[in-house]
């Protein structure tokens, strides 16, 4: 009789522990896929409000690293050549820019998931995807980093990028079409 109620209890503890376990990694596994998201358009009428979206080229030699960098304020949009790993300004060209297209352009950037992050193990872009291209999604506010996530040509899952699995190609064509002729602007650039 006695060994029966020994058995129970350590049955009893064992169920109970199990439950514990797989309530306690269910939350863990959760969190870690939990995105972090910022809603651009409470960003969209402030003066102070950069968005902007940078094609890094594959891994190269200093003298040969080129990037492509599209920034859109409520007044202006601009487009530059970057050269090296410190993306020195090779050129650039401004455009004018209004608050009704910001704000509509901020909102199909929402709308796209621009502003969601997921949790990843490699947080930097740097070295990631060597072969391929890396893109950096940024919003500041009055020079102040709100947001910054990545993606690449060589895994979507590598980078925190959380927009749609077609997000990064509809930010590439969002950007781009942001600016009056990027193609020829950006012409001769090997990325």
């Amino acid at each position: 009789m006695r060994y029966g109620i020994v058995v129970l209890i350590i049955i009893f503890f064992a169920i109970v522990g199990t439950i514990v376990l797989i309530g306690s990694t269910n939350k863990n596994t959760s969190s870690a896929k939990t995105a972090r998201v910022t809603k651009l358009v409470d960003y969209e009428n402030k003066d102070g409000s950069t968005i902007t979206w940078t094609q890094q080229g594959r891994l190269l030699g200093e003298d040969q690293r080129k990037a492509i960098r599209v920034t859109v304020t409520r007044n202006k949009r601009t487009v530059e050549i970057l050269s090296g790993y410190e993306e020195r300004v090779e050129r650039s060209e401004d455009f004018t820019n209004s608050p009704a297209a910001f704000s509509t352009f901020v909102r199909a950037l929402d709308n796209a998931n621009f502003g969601r992050e997921r949790t990843v193990k490699q947080p930097d872009e740097r070295g990631i995807c060597p072969t391929g291209n890396r893109f950096v999604y940024r919003l500041t506010d009055n020079g102040s980093e709100v947001m910054r996530t990545w993606s690449d040509t060589c895994a979507s899952a590598d980078g925190p990028f959380g927009g749609a699995a077609v997000g990064a190609q509809l930010m590439q064509q969002l950007f781009k079409a942001q600016i009056t002729d990027y193609q020829k602007f950006t012409s001769g650039v090997i990325l």
